[in-house]
């Protein structure tokens, strides 16, 4: 029985062999075998993706890639939270923090032409998002970026988001620090403006022409680690109710 048993291990290895191997008879059905590579990317609530951090107290979008994929089974953290579609959201409170296993099991059709023990039209990713609290200045969307409207190119200006004090309670140590923008539109340097932030973008609605500001509405998000990108509406003129669409277009100088 042992002799039986390793001769057939070995006819079976030397038959894998053959059909896989160039050099020997027959065509290579490995060869060119290209096997989709499977992604997963986290959203925050502003619609932009960050890689794998993300300020808590806020809603996370899951989402996996399209075609060739036709079925999902997701697995974020406990075995509660678990989805079959394609992308789907989860919020997250102010008290949850810390590493959360995300895992991915996407399925296709197998190539039949291809070789079968490379490509079973199963694919699995395990990814981890860490989620922090609200102001932890490591958040690259903090920072000092140069640029210019798209419209207006040579027209340069500094925007700067930044954590700063309490403008309401200025003189109480306890009040919470706040999140700022500054010098968007240029000029405006209001000290009542504050954002929406996330790791990686930022929202904003500012209501009221003084300080220089044209009542600015949008949103910005980081298009690398020193690109920012910032889109927005503001009066044509103070008191004007005709808005205008811009783009900011800014490279990170701090």
């Amino acid at each position: 029985m042992n002799i039986t048993l390793r001769a057939t291990g070995t006819l079976l290895a030397l038959g894998l062999f053959t059909a896989c191997d160039k050099d020997k008879a027959g065509p290579d059905i490995c060869e060119g075998q290209k096997i989709p590579k499977l992604t997963m990317r986290f959203l925050e609530q502003t619609g932009t993706p960050t890689p794998d951090t993300a300020f808590t107290g806020q809603t996370i979008t899951f989402e996996a890639p399209g075609p060739p994929y036709n079925a999902y089974e997701w697995q974020v953290g406990s075995t509660a939270n678990t989805r079959t579609t394609r992308s789907f959201s989860l919020s997250f409170g102010n008290d949850v923090t810390g590493q959360i296993p995300v895992r991915l099991i996407a399925k296709r059709r197998a190539d039949p032409a291809g070789c079968p023990l490379l490509d079973d039209g199963v694919d699995t990713l395990t990814r981890v998002l860490t989620l922090i609290p609200p102001g932890d200045l490591r958040a690259p969307i903090y920072g000092k970026f140069q640029g210019a409207n798209r419209h207006a190119p040579l027209d340069t200006f500094t925007v700067r988001v930044f954590l700063g004090g309490n403008y309401i309670y200025p003189n109480n140590p306890a009040a919470p620090r706040l999140n700022y923008l500054y010098n968007l539109s240029k000029g405006c340097r209001s000290p009542s403006f504050t954002v929406g932030l996330r790791w990686n973008g930022i929202s904003f609605s500012y209501g009221r022409n003084d300080f220089g500001c044209l009542t600015p509405l949008g949103k910005g998000y980081l298009t690398t680690r020193d690109s920012i990108r910032i889109e927005y509406n503001e009066d044509t003129a103070p008191g004007n109710p005709v808005r205008r669409d811009k783009v900011f277009l800014g490279r990170r100088i701090r």
